[in-house]
């Protein structure tokens, strides 16, 4: 092999071989973009989009989000929307949607913290609501205590 092949062999991949994908820690309001469209005039979304959820930035701009595990909690429970909240994503190049990875969500006192939801019965935690895995009952929403 020719001693410029293998230069080019040894080079890190670049953006011909996938996306660039960019991680981020972003700030606003986790939404559903039916709310996030109101002040644009436009008419209430229905079907399938009017469940989209979105975040709304302090500047104005909304970005939708994947569901994925990072965010299913966001689609699914609404008491953890309309909150303060700071999303640390993953950002493919040409997507405008963003992959939740983790997400820390103002709590009643407004600080920012880690929800979860979790069985007094069996202590384990999840990151969307469900059945405990364990036991079947119930889990609670709380907001995981600092370390």
């Amino acid at each position: 092999m020719s001693p410029a092949l293998m230069l080019v062999a040894l080079l890190p991949p670049t953006a011909v071989d996938g996306p660039v994908v960019e991680t981020v820690t972003l700030e606003g309001e986790v939404v559903l973009l039916a709310e996030a469209l109101g002040p644009f005039g436009l008419p209430e979304q229905q079907g399938p989009i009017a469940d989209q959820v979105v975040l709304k930035r302090a500047g104005g701009e909304i970005i939708p989000l994947l569901y994925n595990v990072g965010s299913r909690a966001f689609f699914e429970d609404g008491r953890l929307r309309n909150r303060p909240a700071e999303l640390v994503a993953r950002r493919l190049e040409g997507l405008p949607y963003l992959q939740v990875v983790s997400a820390r969500v103002a709590d009643e006192s407004g600080a920012l913290r880690i929800p979860e939801y979790y069985c007094d019965i069996c202590t384990i935690s999840v990151r969307y609501d469900q059945p405990c895995p364990c036991c079947q009952a119930p889990m609670e929403l709380r907001f995981k205590p600092e370390d």
